[in-house]
């Protein structure tokens, strides 16, 4: 791939890339969240006889031109834009509306307590997808930066809402071609988009990368694509390469984040969350993970605790006040904590939230409930 190449062989790196793309590919990628028995998915019957009662948002088709939500004249981007684009703000309704549905159907789907629940969730899940995949939305390639964003985040909670529908339906949920093709066309996109970034000079390697990995390798599990899981498995060796160690030794932090102002506690979490997803994904897919991956991870958690428990004891947030940090941003509690159940801050964090640190719309909701409970935990 690009990433590491000298400036003479960058040239080459948009033909490796259409190589990678086009080569033939394995299907070893194993989801994080694996197919397992449950009440629900003993209630599943032809659920394609079914139609859904709700019918999907219009499929989105158009240009991908949006603005920022933050003024861009503030260096820290921690500043939201005193009158927001409208077109960008309509466009974004529009794409919510749609995960939105996704994430509803496969929460209605996981707390059915009668089979009709049970297979019209997945019926509308099904067909809201099957919509928007014949449409071939979302694959506009007319994009700014902006809307290469909200495509890799829309393709993580998308990617993210049907990985969950698959584990508690035990398999059950299968895409179709149609749709199997749009998720893959949406994962070559992404990649498209955003491998540049990791060879070019100048470009903020960051929290956008961290993402856009996670949404490929959540849809490299989805559609078997193990290309896709490695691919992704490089910005997460870039990521920690990027992690900083303070003098002291008891912490690491990413740079790029704390520069982020009074928001530095806020991407804080929000960077380690694709991060801790793919180091999962690394392990579940037999990529290596090494004790001083693991180390640069724990590290990376003890400064994301502090700038929420004790933010006055950093000296790399310079005395800046943080905004408060929504709990359910800390949702890479959930999986980290189920590695290191030892791991003292992260611990102190998570029962500072009561364990509330779920529900995050851009994983496909919420996933505690894929996970056995911590020893000690009341939720």
């Amino acid at each position: 791939m690009a990433a590491g190449l000298p400036a003479k062989g960058r040239r080459a790196a948009p033909i490796l890339l259409t190589l990678f793309l086009l080569s033939p590919q394995s299907q070893a990628a194993q989801s994080i969240w694996p197919a397992h028995s449950t009440p629900q998915s003993g209630m599943i019957a032809d659920y394609h006889t079914l139609v859904c009662s709700q019918e999907p948002p219009a499929p989105y088709t158009g240009s991908l031109r949006l603005e920022s939500k933050y003024d861009q004249r503030d260096a820290s981007k921690s500043t939201l834009r005193s009158s927001p684009d409208a077109d960008s703000e309509r466009i974004g309704k529009q794409v919510k509306a749609f995960v939105g549905g996704l994430i509803y159907a496969s929460k209605r789907f996981q707390g059915a307590k009668k089979p009709q629940q049970a297979n019209m969730a997945l019926a509308c899940q099904d067909q809201w997808l099957q919509h928007w995949a014949e449409a071939g939305a979302l694959l506009n390639p007319d994009a700014s930066g902006t809307g290469m964003a909200a495509r890799k985040w829309a393709l993580a909670a998308m990617a993210g809402a049907v990985l969950l529908t698959q584990s508690a339906s035990d398999g059950k949920l299968q895409l179709s071609e149609a749709q199997r093709r749009w998720f893959t066309r949406l994962g070559e996109r992404v990649i498209q988009e955003y491998d540049p970034r990791r060879s070019t000079s100048g470009v903020y390697f960051n929290n956008h990368d961290y993402w856009a990995a996670w949404a490929v390798a959540a849809t490299g599990m989805l559609v078997g694509r193990d290309d896709f899981i490695q691919w992704a498995d490089g910005n997460l060796r870039r990521g920690l390469a990027q992690a900083v160690r303070a003098t002291n030794g008891d912490y690491a932090y990413l740079p790029l984040e704390v520069a982020r102002s009074k928001l530095a506690a806020n991407y804080s979490q929000y960077a380690l969350v694709p991060l801790v997803l793919l180091a999962e994904s690394a392990r579940v897919n037999g990529l290596p993970w090494s004790r001083e991956d693991q180390q640069t991870l724990d590290l990376l958690a003890n400064f994301a605790a502090r700038t929420v428990l004790a933010p006055g004891d950093l000296p790399e947030l310079k005395g800046q006040s943080q905004a408060d940090v929504a709990p359910y941003k800390m949702a890479w509690l959930i999986p980290f904590l189920q590695r290191n159940p030892g791991h003292a801050l992260a611990r102190q964090l998570y029962d500072s939230e009561d364990g509330e640190v779920d529900n995050y719309s851009q994983l496909g909701g919420p996933i505690k409930a894929f996970y056995p409970p911590l020893p000690g935990s009341r939720s």
